[in-house]
């Protein structure tokens, strides 16, 4: 497992994000993650704004663009993207304070009953 400094650069649904990662020696890659370990249903509400994804709005909600969030990288699915947990903590932009008081959005995603747990 691989660790990287990264900001969200916007949610594509519930359990795949665009990230600009930090891969050290001022690198950086912009690419989709899928999160780790979950599936998040298709859950939406028609509203008269539209209709609303309930899994994208909470990862908006905690991560939005911008955001500043460790990421560990595990390996690619079959579609090519990486899997990955997400770690976060609102405000922060230090790596030790969100690895140590930080929450992990893949666990919350679950926990809220908006995941699935998904292996393969």
């Amino acid at each position: 497992m691989f660790q990287y400094e990264a900001e969200v650069i916007r949610w594509v649904d519930g359990d795949t994000a665009w990230l600009d990662i930090d891969l050290g020696f001022y690198t950086h890659r912009q690419t989709d993650v899928r999160l780790a370990g979950i599936n998040t249903p298709e859950r939406v509400e028609y509203r008269l704004q539209g209709i609303v994804d309930q899994a994208k709005a909470f990862n908006e909600a905690r991560c939005p663009a911008g955001a500043f969030v460790i990421v560990e990288i595990t390996r690619r699915d079959k579609y090519g993207r990486w899997l990955a947990l997400i770690r976060y903590m609102t405000g922060a932009r230090v790596r030790e304070e969100i690895l140590q008081h930080g929450r992990c959005l893949n666990d919350d995603l679950l926990a809220e009953g908006l995941a699935q747990p998904y292996k393969k």
